[in-house]
């Protein structure tokens, strides 16, 4: 199977776009999911939606939210949103976003990928998985018979590639969208010039960047299906170059089981790390942590890692080894229950507010770079959950990969 090819897509209809596409599913809380689905039958996130979206009587009932999500996405090709594309193609898709006085502009390649590494083609993963989460995924993959959110991976970009991306942009686009938060632009490619870009791709590594519960649903569809299911082999993708990728971080917030005093919290931690009372709390290098306690903020400096792994180098890492674990009782970061992510877009404010609210200890920290996170998928090792928060994500609902109508097309 080559590393990256074509497939007859469906594409939002620019009437349809603010309607029917969403953020990232995990930029919603579940009161504000509940609330947009009761109210726009439209909305991407019907078919997105996860256990926890739904009425307490109905939170263990797995078949019905399956076929729910079923419905919500077929309500979508009778309202007849997208425009379809029955030839295979790739599709490039430029998002800019304002971002520090300025723009950002990123551009990648939608497409599929392989869900089965071979001698011949090499997806590298940076980030452990949540087998229950994923499970889950897995089966709405079958039963929607659909996907939209694409796993975004980077490759380490040249001049060659970059070029013939740039050639892409210059004939018609197939969407044009913009709003307050987002500039998105899509255009088809077909043929020889699909043909090409496939071919330029074929000697690149791949990195998932975000997207490794999708990438372990895919696998486990694959695997459940015996490898007899075509659609199953890959799984949709949109692929960026690194040096157009902007990595930011995942903030921590967690509950104290032991219920300490301030100073009492203060004085355990400062028995690992030198601490720094600071009017900024945002870290302005990597080994420093903001620390948000009793609505007063702080600065501390890391210990270093008592293991030589790249990956317990990083701050997440020395941040989880160091204070995290024994002075929380934090042993999987993934699952414990006194533990909460705040994505850096939504900013230190948030961490200081839902903190204020309910007397958590907020850590605020530094970005990685995206080398890093290439770093340890070559290296073999996994990082904590949450370690980085690439941005900006692919809208949910622009693109649309119809298993079924792929295998009757193809």
């Amino acid at each position: 199977m080559s590393r990256l090819k074509g497939f007859p897509g469906l594409v939002v209809k620019s009437d349809w776009v603010e309607e029917v596409t969403t953020g990232p599913y995990d930029s919603y809380t579940p009161e504000q999911r509940q609330m947009i689905t009761s109210e726009n039958q439209l909305s991407f996130l019907n078919i997105t939606r996860s256990l926890e979206d739904l009425p307490v009587e109905k939170q263990n009932d797995v078949e019905g939210l399956l076929n729910e999500c079923k419905e919500a996405m077929e309500r979508l090709y009778k309202a007849d949103v997208y425009q379809s594309f029955d030839d295979p193609s790739l599709f490039i898709y430029r998002i800019d976003i304002p971002y520090n006085g300025s723009v950002h502009s990123q551009t990648g390649i939608v497409g599929l990928v392989p869900v089965e590494d071979s001698e011949s083609v090499q997806i590298l993963k940076h980030e452990e998985v949540r087998p229950q989460r994923s499970d889950l995924m897995s089966r709405h993959l079958v039963a929607v018979g659909a996907s939209s959110s694409p796993i975004s991976l980077t490759y380490k970009n040249n001049e060659q590639l970059d070029k013939a991306i740039t050639n892409c942009t210059s004939n018609e686009p197939v969407l044009i969208t913009e709003d307050n938060e987002m500039k998105q632009t899509v255009w088809r490619v077909v043929g020889e010039t699909a043909k090409e870009l496939s071919e330029l791709v074929s000697n690149k590594t791949l990195y998932i960047t975000d997207g490794h519960h999708r990438m372990a649903a895919a696998e486990e569809a694959l695997k459940k299906s015996d490898n007899n299911y075509e659609p199953l082999k890959s799984t949709l993708a949109v692929l960026f170059p690194d040096d157009e990728m902007l990595v930011l971080p995942f903030h921590r917030r967690v509950g104290d089981p032991e219920s300490r005093k301030s100073q009492d919290l203060l004085e355990t931690i400062s028995s690992v790390c030198e601490i720094e009372k600071s009017y900024e709390i945002t870290p302005s290098q990597t080994g420093k942590v903001g620390l948000y306690l009793d609505g007063q903020s702080y600065q501390i400096i890391l210990p270093k890692s008592s293991s030589n792994n790249l990956v317990d180098q990083l701050d997440v890492a020395r941040l989880q080894e160091h204070i995290l674990f024994p002075f929380f009782g934090v042993v999987n970061p993934g699952t414990h229950k006194l533990i909460d992510y705040v994505p850096g877009p939504l900013g230190v404010d948030v961490v200081k507010e839902r903190c204020d609210n309910d007397s958590w200890v907020g850590f605020v920290m530094h970005p990685l770079e995206i080398k890093d996170l290439m770093g340890v998928a070559e290296a073999g090792e996994l990082m904590p959950p949450k370690s980085s928060y690439l941005m900006p994500k692919p809208r949910s609902g622009v693109f649309v990969r119809d298993l079924n109508r792929e295998k009757i097309i193809q």
